[in-house]
């Protein structure tokens, strides 16, 4: 819903929650990430108190209910607003963005204008590039954190960590995914984000390092067998569009591969490359009956609904390999996650990777520990060893263990 269709949307509006104390995060969205961004900092004490915004009343509702209104301030916020907008991120000290990507370009500009910090999930969509906005937000003293999830984020993360403990690097691979730990037919597959988000995986031509330079090969292509200890088992990764800062910094830091693969159980690429190439995710309209149809919306309403079914419990798997050269000898860097679903708190491993580690970096943000301001790449970050540690504490706190190894050759 855009600004101007209805009075609740065109105005940010408190709906729950005290506001005799100034909350010190605005949490942007509370779908499927917001909430557990909002948990972990209140939680872990990394906020006193925070406010969460959304359009959509009921969601603010449920987190205010959750939370307590006495340390989570809920307001109906329509991020197409720009006015509500920067007088919402006013009321902070810093922003934690789970909101749809179509609007990263709209809260990037609506931040450095109530100049506030932005730790953003995404950090990045179709045509929009992080890096156009770095001398904006150095003249705002705004830093932007672009990537603070899992994917982008953990893993810019780890491959700017497994590349600092080289003299050369010369490859990588990222291989991620969030997998049902019971799949169920026919896709074996359970929507943990958003469907729009998810379509655009299978549609979208990823950005790659190839032989030192950013090329562009079709998402799906690159397709290949990659084993995860049990439950998980034998997978399939394909290319998908996911480094995020790393087309740009990824050279920077002398790689002359790098690329991104999504995790699925076998057959799934196989089944929605079928759908994609029979133009179920185009969004050329189509005539039927005298109606015009747009296949990926009816496609997304109709896999929406298949790709709720189902036990919620899921796993995130992974893994990034790095290799370089020092000392004259090369080696491969692998470090690996597989984090399961919270089955106390009713929390998916998707919103725990995704979310807490948003949070964390939220707190570190804070704390002053990530230097600004301007456009701050989580790779180039996590480079320092003990930034790296620090974050790695954080999350094992949380039940989130990153193992390492190391082999010559």
């Amino acid at each position: 819903m855009r600004a101007g269709q209805d009075d609740l949307a065109r105005r940010a509006e408190v709906l729950v929650g005290r506001e005799d104390r100034m909350a010190k995060v605005l949490v942007l969205g509370a779908g499927l990430m917001g909430p557990a961004i909002a948990s972990d900092l209140l939680k872990y004490g990394i906020a006193e108190r925070v406010m969460v915004a959304d359009i959509d009343p009921e969601r603010v509702g449920e987190v205010v209910r959750c939370l307590g209104p006495e340390r989570c301030q809920g307001m109906v916020l329509d991020v197409w607003d720009r006015q509500a907008l920067v007088d919402a991120m006013r009321q902070v000290e810093v922003v934690a963005g789970a909101y749809p990507a179509a609007a990263v370009a709209q809260v990037t500009e609506a931040a450095i204008e109530a100049g506030v910090s932005l730790a953003d999930l995404t950090g990045s969509a179709e045509g929009f590039d992080i890096f156009a906005y770095h001398q904006r937000a150095v003249t705002a003293g705004v830093t932007l954190l672009p990537g603070c999830g899992v994917a982008p984020g953990l893993t810019n993360v780890l491959v700017g960590q497994g590349a600092a403990r080289f003299d050369r690097v010369s490859e990588g691979v990222i291989y991620v995914g969030g997998l049902p730990l019971h799949p169920r037919p026919p896709l074996g597959y359970r929507v943990v984000f958003s469907m729009d988000a998810l379509i655009d995986e299978y549609v979208v031509p990823a950005l790659v390092i190839k032989e030192g330079r950013v090329v562009e090969v079709p998402a799906l292509d690159g397709l290949e067998e990659v084993a995860f200890p049990d439950p998980v088992g034998v997978c399939e990764a394909f290319y998908t569009d996911g480094l995020g800062t790393m087309v740009r910094t990824g050279m920077q830091m002398g790689f002359r591969e790098l690329a991104e693969k999504t995790v699925r159980y076998p057959g799934h690429r196989d089944k929605v490359a079928f759908l994609r190439d029979c133009g179920f995710f185009s969004r050329e309209p189509v005539r039927v009956d005298g109606v015009e149809v747009v296949p990926r919306r009816f496609t997304g309403a109709l896999l929406g609904s298949l790709l709720e079914q189902g036990d919620e419990a899921d796993v995130t798997v992974l893994r990034v390999v790095v290799r370089g050269e020092s000392q004259g000898k090369r080696g491969t860097w692998t470090f690996d996650m597989v984090d399961f679903y919270d089955h106390d708190n009713r929390v998916t491993s998707m919103a725990r990777t995704t979310g807490y580690t948003c949070s964390i970096l939220v707190g570190m943000l804070l704390r002053g520990r990530i230097a600004g301001p301007g456009v701050v790449p989580l790779e180039q970050v996590f480079a320092d060893a003990a930034m790296y540690e620090e974050l790695r504490e954080e999350l094992g706190k949380r039940g989130m263990r990153i193992t390492e190894q190391f082999e010559e050759g």
